[in-house]
């Protein structure tokens, strides 16, 4: 990558529209002071964050407990790979059903199902005899807790307008990083202080809270708020002069994405409009229709990288910890959940920003703010890995998880801008079992170069403990390279892709 990369980044997203940094640190500091309490639906950002997190916490969950459990079932780094890995294949392939549901039935019902299916599973974990049983129930749990993310995808839709989208699913994938922590806090404690079994009863307690809660808290939304918004753009449009303060409500229900859209006369791709309601299409051609979307594949192959270097970080990173500076699990753990903090800031304040200059007529500032995320997050996690001062490298770990934890949230309200409403379970299934497909080969392949690379082959000094696993850390960083290269392609087709699918909603609409 070269060195001249951030500033043509920066200078991409500038030369859309200026962009005065002052102003922007002024409208943080000013006019958001109050933007916690005007979130719309706030109870439903809550638990959908609550359950976005169910699949981090098992895979977090797995790794605070990998010590004990590599010791008292005798196995290696390879072998607990496998329980991660087979946990997110099975997760990616009943995603795609599970996506037709969303689309299909109600989503609030079928969510809660899966939390308690999650919860049993967990539960089941606790009381496995040997290795192969427990590969069994967390294949079980993996299919249940990655298998929400088609129905969130859905639900947030439905639920939060498209300038409100990034700092929605800030909040939500922020539940999914404070899931991996809740995991990796409560696994590691009381692993220390008990036995991984016991940690297990404790999660599938805690899930089977939030499912009472999500049944009580939750009321299905209506499916056709995209319908309306497309039908009074296009046809009953009328320019809004609206003084309301920036961190209001009605502000941010604006229709800004949208208005730009028509404003500044982006043409559709018109082969691609969609004539015809989409909800009961066979499910070839769903997938025909939403893997011919140019952004939609681009998303989901940078997700892919992310995710891929994310869930090697889950599944390794406390046992890294552990052998680079000689702790105990419950301290390496409560360190990690430390360095994840981070990550939970990024995508906050990565939503926020990408909203912000969507504002300011910025239509690609959400892929912007993405690749931008996606570019610094290489640096700061190849610092850390080379320095061999413990508190540096934790800080720099620190904001490198911050930088990819920003990547997320503006992907993800990406996704549903280029995407007809009535195609989000279908369309969030199938990017879900391509990328946990990809996915799932991260820890076996975290693990193998680990072991491919063990400590005796390095003979510095600063390579003597988890030289493996730092290794492994520095190779996969490319992914996050060719993440970046891919979401500058996407700025030129994002912005046609958001405009056919504005088109595509008429047609849904009596």
């Amino acid at each position: 990558m070269s060195h001249r990369a951030p500033r043509y980044l920066l200078y991409g997203l500038l030369r859309e529209k200026k962009v005065n940094l002052s102003s922007l640190f002024d409208a943080f500091s000013r006019h958001e002071k109050i933007w916690l309490t005007s979130i719309p639906r706030p109870r439903a950002i809550a638990l959908l964050a609550l359950t976005q997190g169910l699949a981090s916490v098992n895979i977090a969950a797995l790794g605070a407990v990998a010590p004990s459990l590599e010791h008292e079932l005798a196995i290696g780094n390879v072998a607990f790979g496998l329980l991660s890995a087979a946990s997110i294949l099975t997760g990616a392939l009943v995603s795609l059903p599970i996506g037709i549901l969303g689309d299909q039935q109600a989503r609030v019902p079928l969510l809660t199902k899966l939390i308690y299916i999650w919860a049993a599973a967990i539960a089941i974990s606790a009381i496995s005899p040997d290795y192969a049983f427990l590969l069994v129930m967390q294949m079980v749990a993996g299919a249940a807790g990655v298998a929400v993310g088609p129905v969130i995808a859905s639900l947030s839709g439905d639920l939060f307008p498209p300038s409100w989208r990034s700092r929605a699913f800030g909040l939500i994938v922020g539940g999914e990083l404070l899931g991996a922590g809740i995991g990796m806090a409560v696994a590691g404690t009381i692993n220390a202080l008990g036995n991984w079994r016991v940690t297990f009863y404790v999660l599938a307690a805690m899930a089977l809270i939030l499912a009472y809660l999500l049944k009580k808290g939750m009321r299905e939304p209506t499916r056709d708020n995209m319908g309306k918004l497309a039908q009074d753009v296009l046809i009953d449009h009328t320019p809004s002069s609206v003084s309301t303060p920036v961190g209001s409500v009605k502000a941010d229900t604006k229709r800004y994405l949208l208005e730009d859209i028509k404003e500044k006369q982006i043409q559709p791709v018109a082969t691609r409009i969609l004539r015809e309601d989409p909800t009961y299409w066979p499910w070839l051609k769903s997938a025909r229709t939403i893997l011919s979307i140019p952004s939609n594949v681009i998303f989901i192959s940078a997700s892919s990288a992310g995710y891929f270097y994310f869930t090697g970080l889950m599944a390794f990173g406390v046992l890294y910890l552990t052998q680079r500076f000689d702790l105990n699990t419950m301290s390496a753990s409560l360190i990690f959940v430390g360095i994840g903090l981070g990550g939970i800031g990024g995508v906050i304040a990565s939503g926020w920003l990408a909203d912000y200059l969507l504002r300011r007529g910025i239509i690609t500032a959400r892929v912007w703010v993405t690749g931008i995320s996606f570019l610094l997050t290489i640096p700061f996690f190849f610092l850390a890995l080379q320095t061999s001062h413990k508190w540096l490298e934790i800080t720099l770990l620190f904001f490198g998880a911050a930088a990819l934890g920003a990547t997320n949230p503006s992907l993800d309200a990406a996704r549903l801008d280029i995407m007809h409403s009535r195609l989000w379970g279908r369309a969030e299934g199938i990017r879900i079992s391509l990328r946990y497909i990809l996915e799932a080969a991260a820890p076996l392949a975290f693990g193998w170069v680990s072991e491919y690379f063990p400590e005796q082959s390095c003979h510095l000094a600063q390579c003597r403990h988890g030289y493996g696993l730092q290794i492994s850390f520095q190779i996969f960083l490319v992914l996050l390279a060719v993440a970046t290269i891919l979401l500058l392609i996407a700025t030129q087709t994002y912005p046609r892709d958001v405009a056919t699918t504005l088109f595509s909603e008429q047609p849904t609409r009596s």
